[in-house]
């Protein structure tokens, strides 16, 4: 990998960050708030569901964490022989 797509997975991680936390917070809070009002459960209900954007969020993260790390193990092999190359 050269320094230009390591920084494109950089960012491209960083904003997929972003978006796995805040979308699922966001929305789930959304809907929390929506049902504190309709079924007057004053902080209950959005603390439920802030909770299951947390599990959410926590999912959504380890499934990229976890894609990158198959991502990295597959470029380790190459740069390894390149360097053993390099030696002879």
């Amino acid at each position: 990998m050269d320094k230009k797509s390591v920084r494109e997975l950089i960012i491209a991680s960083s904003m997929y960050s972003i978006g796995s936390i805040a979308g699922p917070l966001l929305i789930f809070g959304g809907i929390g708030l929506i049902l504190d009002k309709y079924f007057k459960t004053s902080p209950w209900a959005l603390l439920g569901c802030i909770f299951i954007a947390f599990i959410v969020t926590n999912i959504l993260l380890f499934r990229k964490v976890k894609k990158l790390n198959e991502l990295m193990l597959s470029q380790a092999p190459k740069k390894l022989e390149e360097k053993e190359l390099e030696k002879i």
